[in-house]
Protein backbone atom coordinates (compact mmCIF):
# COMPACT_ATOMS: atom_id res chain seq x y z
CA UNK A 1 0.00 0.00 0.00
CA UNK A 2 1.47 3.30 -1.06
CA UNK A 3 0.71 6.45 0.95
CA UNK A 4 0.14 9.54 -1.18
CA UNK A 5 2.84 12.18 -0.81
CA UNK A 6 0.36 14.78 0.53
CA UNK A 7 -0.71 12.50 3.37
CA UNK A 8 2.87 11.60 4.18
CA UNK A 9 3.77 15.29 4.52
CA UNK A 10 0.70 15.88 6.66
CA UNK A 11 1.63 12.95 8.89
CA UNK A 12 5.16 14.35 9.33
CA UNK A 13 3.78 17.78 10.25
CA UNK A 14 1.38 16.27 12.79
CA UNK A 15 4.20 14.25 14.37
CA UNK A 16 6.43 17.34 14.58
CA UNK A 17 3.65 19.36 16.23
CA UNK A 18 3.01 16.56 18.72
CA UNK A 19 6.71 16.37 19.63
CA UNK A 20 6.91 20.15 19.94
CA UNK A 21 3.89 20.35 22.24
CA UNK A 22 5.24 17.50 24.39
CA UNK A 23 8.53 19.37 24.78
CA UNK A 24 6.71 22.56 25.78
CA UNK A 25 4.66 20.71 28.41
CA UNK A 26 7.82 19.06 29.73
CA UNK A 27 9.67 22.35 30.09
CA UNK A 28 6.63 23.91 31.82
CA UNK A 29 6.74 21.18 34.50
CA UNK A 30 10.51 21.56 34.84
CA UNK A 31 10.15 25.34 35.23
CA UNK A 32 7.53 24.91 37.97
CA UNK A 33 9.54 22.25 39.81
CA UNK A 34 12.82 24.20 39.79
CA UNK A 35 13.81 25.66 43.16
CA UNK A 36 13.67 24.75 46.83
CA UNK A 37 10.70 22.91 48.37
CA UNK A 38 9.87 22.24 52.03
CA UNK A 39 8.08 19.07 53.11
CA UNK A 40 4.89 19.98 55.00
CA UNK A 41 3.01 16.65 55.14
CA UNK A 42 3.35 12.93 54.58
CA UNK A 43 0.24 10.79 54.36
CA UNK A 44 -0.39 7.15 53.60
CA UNK A 45 -3.29 4.78 53.12
CA UNK A 46 -3.05 3.27 56.61
CA UNK A 47 -5.90 3.72 59.06
CA UNK A 48 -5.15 6.53 61.58
CA UNK A 49 -5.18 4.00 64.43
CA UNK A 50 -2.20 2.17 62.89
CA UNK A 51 1.16 3.83 63.53
CA UNK A 52 3.97 2.32 61.45
CA UNK A 53 6.52 4.30 63.51
CA UNK A 54 5.94 2.36 66.74
CA UNK A 55 5.31 4.80 69.59
CA UNK A 56 1.81 6.24 69.32
CA UNK A 57 2.95 9.54 70.86
CA UNK A 58 5.67 10.22 68.30
CA UNK A 59 5.25 11.38 64.77
CA UNK A 60 7.97 11.56 62.14
CA UNK A 61 9.69 14.94 62.00
CA UNK A 62 9.08 16.82 58.78
CA UNK A 63 12.44 18.49 58.48
CA UNK A 64 13.11 17.85 54.80
CA UNK A 65 13.91 20.19 51.93
CA UNK A 66 14.53 19.31 48.31
CA UNK A 67 16.05 21.58 45.68
CA UNK A 68 15.69 20.94 41.96
CA UNK A 69 18.12 22.66 39.60
CA UNK A 70 18.09 23.04 35.82
CA UNK A 71 20.91 20.50 35.39
CA UNK A 72 18.63 17.60 36.37
CA UNK A 73 20.13 17.46 39.87
CA UNK A 74 18.16 17.24 43.09
CA UNK A 75 19.64 18.14 46.47
CA UNK A 76 17.94 16.64 49.52
CA UNK A 77 18.41 17.73 53.12
CA UNK A 78 16.62 15.37 55.50
CA UNK A 79 17.10 16.16 59.20
CA UNK A 80 20.59 17.53 58.46
CA UNK A 81 21.64 14.59 56.27
CA UNK A 82 22.41 15.79 52.76
CA UNK A 83 22.06 13.76 49.58
CA UNK A 84 22.06 14.50 45.89
CA UNK A 85 20.86 12.57 42.89
CA UNK A 86 19.76 12.99 39.33
CA UNK A 87 16.10 13.48 38.50
CA UNK A 88 13.94 13.39 35.39
CA UNK A 89 10.38 14.38 34.69
CA UNK A 90 8.40 12.44 32.10
CA UNK A 91 4.79 13.55 31.76
CA UNK A 92 3.59 13.40 35.38
CA UNK A 93 6.26 10.91 36.51
CA UNK A 94 9.10 12.23 38.66
CA UNK A 95 12.12 9.94 38.64
CA UNK A 96 14.66 10.48 41.45
CA UNK A 97 17.56 8.08 41.13
CA UNK A 98 15.84 4.73 40.57
CA UNK A 99 12.59 5.64 42.42
CA UNK A 100 9.47 6.77 40.58
CA UNK A 101 6.75 9.09 41.86
CA UNK A 102 3.53 10.36 40.32
CA UNK A 103 3.06 14.12 40.52
CA UNK A 104 -0.59 14.56 41.50
CA UNK A 105 -0.54 18.34 41.96
CA UNK A 106 1.95 21.00 40.92
CA UNK A 107 1.68 24.76 40.85
CA UNK A 108 3.95 27.68 41.73
CA UNK A 109 3.54 27.15 45.49
CA UNK A 110 2.52 23.53 46.08
CA UNK A 111 3.67 20.10 44.91
CA UNK A 112 2.22 16.73 45.86
CA UNK A 113 3.61 13.46 44.62
CA UNK A 114 3.13 9.84 45.61
CA UNK A 115 5.10 6.61 45.35
CA UNK A 116 4.38 5.08 41.97
CA UNK A 117 4.81 1.52 43.18
CA UNK A 118 4.48 2.11 46.90
CA UNK A 119 2.72 -0.40 49.11
CA UNK A 120 1.17 2.24 51.41
CA UNK A 121 0.17 4.82 48.75
CA UNK A 122 2.33 7.41 50.53
CA UNK A 123 1.85 11.06 49.48
CA UNK A 124 4.38 13.84 50.01
CA UNK A 125 3.21 17.46 50.11
CA UNK A 126 5.70 20.29 49.66
CA UNK A 127 5.46 24.05 49.65
CA UNK A 128 7.77 26.29 47.66
CA UNK A 129 10.41 28.06 49.77
CA UNK A 130 10.48 31.81 49.37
Amino acid sequence: MKIPLNRLKLLKIILLLFCFSSCLAQSEIENKIEGKWILVAETDSLDDSINPFGDSNSEPKLNTTITFDLNDKIYINQNGNEYNANYKVRDSILIIGNRQYIITELNENKMIYKDKNGLLDKHYEYKKAK
